[in-house]
């Protein structure tokens, strides 16, 4: 079996990785890199940043993955600042910000870069989702009890995990999911 290594301290992030990596028998390896993440506004050249950094770190090839986020009615806030967002407001804070809105679309922009020591190859994929008008949910940071996510029947992401992997599983069904792009690249060039 093949096996990759990827490097995140996101327990959530290697779970989905991990079984989709697995549906193409590639063994996902979780490595713990600290990595000083450029900011900015494009999320691309922020996710190649990071894979070139992890593969300085580690020495081997390696994969990372980053996720922005875009709120339309907000002019597509918070972008690649969603971990910082998630420090900074809570979720009633969020829930304020689109008092008014009609629109209350709010996609993920999954990255996923793998960097192979002289090539940087970037997976991209867009997951919709609304931004619900109260909190639910307990697991997570603010963001995660109020964007329901496409799949997941209405339930915010956090409480899609209150119920186990539920999120997980329709994560791994997405047939764009960039981790499953990685796993068909990978494929193909073994």
């Amino acid at each position: 079996m093949q096996q990759i290594s990827v490097a995140t301290s996101n327990e959530q992030k290697f779970g989905i990785a991990k079984h989709v990596l697995m549906t193409f028998s590639i063994a996902a390896k979780r490595i713990r890199i600290d990595i000083d993440e450029i900011q900015g506004e494009d999320a691309e050249i922020i996710v190649r940043d990071k894979a070139q950094k992890a593969f300085k770190a580690f020495g081997k090839p390696i994969a990372v993955t980053d996720d922005s986020w875009s709120i339309p009615a907000l002019n597509g806030f918070p972008g690649p600042y969603m971990k910082s967002m998630n420090h900074w407001f809570t979720p009633e804070d969020f829930i304020r910000l689109m008092h008014g809105k009609t629109d209350r679309t709010i996609y993920i922009h999954q990255y996923v870069a793998y960097h192979d020591g002289t090539h940087i190859q970037v997976f991209h994929n867009d997951i919709a989702g609304v931004v619900v008008h109260k909190p639910r949910g307990n697991f997570g940071p603010s963001v995660m009890h109020i964007a329901a996510m496409e799949g997941d029947d209405g339930l915010t992401i956090s409480e899609a995990y209150d119920q186990g992997s539920r999120h997980d599983e329709a994560r791994r069904a997405n047939p764009n999911d960039a981790w499953r792009q990685l796993g068909g690249w990978l494929r193909e060039r073994t």
